[in-house]
């Protein structure tokens, strides 16, 4: 049951016991109350959310009233206009998009009755440590559509998402999502989470996202970055360590264990059009081998043929 659905139950279950005439006043307000705080605790273990951030998400967060009043202006049209002119969104963008501008409606539940210290602290450290700045949202007191802003750190006033760079635009729905929607037992999805990100804050990121399942949320990403597989790597090879000699480590805190990371390769599949998937087993190195480093390799061979080649012609000069 959605935070949201519980408070409706809370709501429907008050109005019938109000209609009772034989129930007291103070039997009503005491069952009422009891309704309150025991509804939850009995729902929440069924009451776990995922949440699915795709990889279009900076055009999304860029364009985002424009799409809402485009399909509602055709909306308005359906029957009338050829439906090959009506524009169409994928499941997911559609869920992506509704969550978005209802973000606040849906928080007012998980995030009043369900605040986390941990969580928060999270979004402070990604902000600081990868965003440089802090992302908010504001409603329009006119429309009631939400306007989502980024404040650069040092700046006394915030500017329009749009405006901001390609990063922030990727990284603002996490952080979003982590504030108002997403809590312990959730699981998160994020499609390339690396997308805009210089390599040092791919890693900064990836940390982060350590941090998040250690506060108990499921992570899922999908990636082509070496940066990011190298970097979780790195972080299950630190949880071998003695926790005495892991905290002299700066990134001991978000060692993850060997148990708490899977990693699959997709590769193209025989047949056409399909996908063959493999698990990556963390080897004695201390890597996953997805193969991604044979391009580095790839690339350096290229360049050392390159620079023997030009040694020889400056060698005959």
């Amino acid at each position: 049951m959605k935070g949201y659905q519980w408070r409706e139950w809370q709501i429907r279950v008050q109005t019938s016991w109000s209609d009772q005439s034989d129930i007291f006043p103070e039997a009503w307000l005491f069952l009422a109350n009891l309704a309150h705080e025991i509804a939850p605790e009995v729902y929440a273990p069924w009451g776990t959310q995922a949440y699915y951030l795709p990889a279009d998400r900076t055009g999304i967060m860029h364009a985002h009233r424009a799409v809402v009043a485009a399909v509602l202006d055709n909306a308005a049209m359906a029957g009338i206009r050829p439906s090959r002119l009506q524009p169409m969104l994928s499941g997911i963008t559609a869920d992506f998009l509704e969550q978005l501008i209802q973000l606040d409606a849906r928080s007012y539940f998980r995030q009043s009755r369900y605040p986390n210290a941990k969580i928060e602290e999270i979004c402070a450290d990604i902000q600081e440590q990868v965003l440089d700045g802090e992302v908010s949202i504001e409603n329009s007191d006119v429309l009631n559509y939400p306007e989502f802003r980024y404040q650069p750190a040092g700046w006394n006033k915030p500017l329009p998402l749009k405006n901001a760079s390609s990063m922030v635009s990727e990284l603002a729905p996490v952080v979003l999502y982590l504030r108002h929607l997403v809590r312990p037992g959730d699981t998160l999805i994020i499609e390339e989470p690396e997308s805009h990100l210089h390599p040092a804050k791919q890693v900064q990121l990836t940390r982060q996202l350590a941090s998040i399942i250690k506060a108990g949320v499921k992570v899922v990403i999908t990636t082509h970055s070496e940066w990011v597989l190298e970097a979780v790597a790195n972080l299950v090879r630190l949880s071998a360590l003695p926790e005495s000699i892991r905290r002299t480590f700066k990134d001991g805190e978000y060692a993850l264990k060997r148990e708490q990371v899977g990693a699959w390769l997709f590769k193209l599949g025989s047949s056409p059009g399909g996908s063959r998937v493999a698990p990556l087993e963390f080897d004695e190195s201390g890597v996953y081998p997805a193969g991604f480093d044979n391009v580095a390799t790839k690339m350096y061979n290229e360049w050392a043929r390159i620079t023997r080649e030009l040694e020889k012609i400056n060698d005959r000069r």
